[in-house]
């Protein structure tokens, strides 16, 4: 019979080998006998409970692996307890833990526990209002010569995009999920990647990312990020039935998830989409929203990005007097702000086109042009203004020039094309563009209608001929 011991080395080596069901199955054998002398078992049940979304509960048993092991073992514990803490936004908690984790060595960390301190400090900074720097010094990290720790609650490289993307620099973010193509992709950021598909309007390319993160992700984390852009998606469409079921499937997940401070964001959109069809789990998300922005120490990004969805949600359900509310708390000249001002007139009546047409070009070119056409189409309707009209034709006009690419062809089109003047095949064009084969088969054949090639030969001469051009 295999012993505890070795048990718990099987429980880890399968987490580490991605077999999460194996891993969990195993470590919870070992803890349900009882022995699990150097708690590898417990660090891999830690490991599960923050994949599944329960933050502060994964912090709580680093702790008490913490205590248990103490020196290097136990300051490795301490800090993923640190790291969990502040993805939650527990500052207090992450600064404690940080200390205490420091305060276990007797002698010099290793290499792969100053980095994991690192983070954390870096990780606490982005908290604290520099987004932007910490981003970077995250993305350093994830290149640094040691190893990823694979029971830590977060990849470096997948956060430095996350805090770029709470930075509402979209651009950027992008820039860093596309720069390590060669990587593996986690489901994680094949997710991510179609959030800022659906921040940007290009609806049918966060449709095809979110297929390619397949259907059920199996992690909590991974899911509720899931949950956003499918809502997301529905809620773009106008479909209230479509939207409704969608809805419905997708709350269970979203229930005994901590939110992610991180995922503000995203957390909004899925609060602004049950607004719409449940007001029971807008009221529990919008609280917790609250929350978690207060035990953050209300930083100012944070309370922004609260103030604007609840200014979303306010016009979802058109209620004057709770959008003015929202507005009131988004100050200054930021597009965002000059946008609640002018959605504020809307819905109150009191709008001025010129303003209208301002703050939706301004709201556009800050990267959301779906919410910029839809406010100068509200407006348009309600004031019956044909140049408000015209602004959001134009507007949206530009989301499918964004999606457009060399010769007309959509940016997937035109990458799918232009590996097959490769010669790679589809599933190797699949495994390069971190999409489906049956995806890519898709691809093709929308190609080949579009440039009236009836076999592959005839599609490869009008690719080249296109895409030259």
């Amino acid at each position: 019979m295999i012993s505890t011991v070795d048990a718990g080395v099987a429980a880890e080596q399968a987490w580490r080998d991605g077999d999460t069901a194996t891993a969990i199955e195993t470590a919870d054998q070992v803890l349900g006998s009882g022995t699990d002398p150097d708690c590898r078992a417990a660090g891999v049940a830690a490991a599960a409970t923050a994949a599944d979304g329960a933050l502060f509960d994964a912090a709580d048993r680093w702790r008490q692996i913490a205590t248990a092991l103490g020196g290097v073992p136990g300051s490795w514990a301490g800090g993923r307890a640190a790291l969990s803490a502040c993805l939650a936004g527990d500052v207090t908690a992450a600064q404690q833990d940080l200390a205490e984790s420091q305060s276990l060595l007797a002698v010099a960390a290793p290499r792969g526990l100053t980095v994991l301190f690192d983070g954390i400090t870096a990780t606490m900074h982005a908290i604290h209002g520099g987004l932007n720097h910490a981003a970077r010094r995250l993305a350093g990290l994830a290149v640094a010569t040691v190893p990823a720790d694979p029971l830590a609650p977060q990849r470096w490289d997948d956060l430095a995009v996350t805090v770029m993307l709470a930075a509402g620099e979209d651009a950027t973010a992008r820039e860093m999920l596309t720069a390590y193509r060669d990587r593996p992709q986690s489901t994680r950021r094949r997710l991510l990647a179609a959030w800022l598909d659906l921040r940007a309007g290009r609806l049918s390319d966060a449709r095809n990312a979110l297929a390619a993160a397949g259907d059920v992700p199996v992690l909590r984390r991974d899911a509720v990020l899931a949950a956003a852009v499918t809502v997301g998606l529905a809620r773009r469409t106008g479909d209230g039935d479509t939207l409704r079921s969608t809805w419905h499937r997708i709350a269970p997940v979203l229930h005994g998830a901590d939110i992610e401070l991180f995922l503000l964001e995203a957390w909004g959109e899925l609060a602004t989409a049950a607004a719409l069809v449940s007001p029971t789990d807008q009221d529990q998300i919008t609280s917790a929203l609250a929350e978690t922005v207060s035990r953050a120490g209300a930083p100012a990004w944070a309370a922004a990005a609260q103030a604007w969805w609840s200014l979303q949600q306010a016009i979802a359900t058109d209620d004057p007097a709770a959008a003015a509310a929202a507005a009131d708390q988004l100050t200054g000249s930021s597009p965002r702000a000059a946008a609640s001002r002018a959605w504020t007139a809307v819905v109150q009546g009191t709008a001025e086109p010129a303003n209208i047409i301002a703050a939706a070009e301004d709201l556009a070119d800050a990267g959301q042009p779906w919410e910029a056409a839809t406010l100068c189409a509200t407006a348009a309707a309600r004031l019956g203004n044909v140049e408000l009209l015209s602004t959001a034709r134009t507007i949206r006009a530009r989301i499918a020039t964004t999606e457009a690419a060399a010769g007309g062809l959509s940016t997937r089109e035109s990458a799918v094309g232009k590996l097959l003047l490769d010669g790679l095949t589809q599933k190797e064009i699949g495994a390069r563009l971190y999409i489906s084969p049956k995806t890519v088969e898709q691809h093709v054949a929308r190609l080949r209608q579009k440039l009236e090639a009836s076999n592959r030969a005839e599609l490869v001469a009008a690719l080249r001929t296109r895409l030259a051009s």
